[in-house]
């Protein structure tokens, strides 16, 4: 028999993306359900773009909590939603669909959470000036997440400037100074003076980014984790998190949403180191 949540009877949820067989969100949402007693069955499902309208239609037919969302799908559901988040708004894109007991979809991203989480871990909750390498889907959460730190002064090393139009328009709108480079532009000593840096770039893509950023000296996020340490974490002489950091944290804010429980502070913690145990991993702070 299956437990409920008002009047939703809760039993699916997933994250969806392609690839997605290496995703261990399966691993921290199981954790989070058990723990809180809540009967939801979260699976990884592979979804390419042309999917996207058809899985939509499946949410709101019934039966579903909500889906996390990864590459390539962030902005591509965007669209399809009943409603979404001033952040998601603001953004152009989410990791986060939730189902409410009406069958519309919410549209979220805890992206942005995870980032501010995993530092806060790391006992940085405030800075004045940070580096976001790439201008992706992520690298737009990783701007959010650093006004909310209330970051002022940000640079933002790209690959190539031409493709960095949406980050350096959401750093503009919400109030921040942004100095962007090329990373072959980038002067002797690279960013090795600068004390947050957030590496927003998919698994290897920085390896060969490594000699022309130099030895940093600050606190580096780097939310690529497998494979883990990434050659930019190998390198670096100052304090480095892992992606996992981050992933944990967006996922405590999925579980959230999904579950319909209610999260004071104790069942955050809770929930938040039953995800860490799923991993195998110390929790920072």
């Amino acid at each position: 028999m299956r437990r409920k949540l008002g009047d939703l009877q809760v039993r699916h949820a997933g994250v969806l993306g392609k690839p997605i067989k290496h995703s261990k969100s399966p691993l921290l949402h199981r954790a989070a359900y058990e723990l809180l007693g809540v009967d939801i069955d979260y699976q990884a499902i592979e979804l390419d773009p042309s999917q996207v309208t058809e899985h939509a239609a499946k949410l709101r037919a019934g039966g579903w909590a909500g889906c996390s969302v990864t590459m390539p799908l962030k902005d591509s559901f965007v669209p399809l939603m009943d409603e979404v988040s001033a952040r998601v708004a603001r953004l152009g894109a989410l990791n986060t669909i939730v189902v409410r007991a009406d069958g519309t979809l919410f549209g979220q991203n805890t992206d942005v959470d995870g980032i501010v989480l995993a530092l806060a871990d790391a006992q940085l909750r405030q800075a004045s000036s940070a580096t976001v390498l790439g201008a992706g889907n992520t690298a737009l959460a990783a701007i959010e997440a650093v006004a909310e730190l209330g970051v002022e002064e940000l640079k933002l090393v790209v690959r190539d400037a031409t493709r960095a139009q949406r980050a350096t328009a959401l750093a503009d709108q919400l109030g921040m100074n942004v100095q962007l480079i090329q990373v072959q532009d980038l002067g002797p000593g690279g960013i090795e003076a600068d004390r947050l840096v957030i590496s927003t770039l998919p698994p290897r893509a920085a390896d060969s980014w490594v000699e022309k950023l130099g030895r940093g000296r600050g606190l580096l996020l780097d939310v690529a984790y497998d494979p883990w340490p990434s050659k930019l974490a190998n390198s670096w002489a100052g304090t480095v998190i892992s992606g996992l950091h981050m992933l944990v944290h967006q996922a405590v804010e999925q579980a959230r949403y999904f579950s319909a429980a209610d999260f004071d502070t104790q069942t955050r913690e809770d929930v938040t180191n039953a995800m860490y145990r799923s991993l195998g991993l110390h929790r920072r702070g």
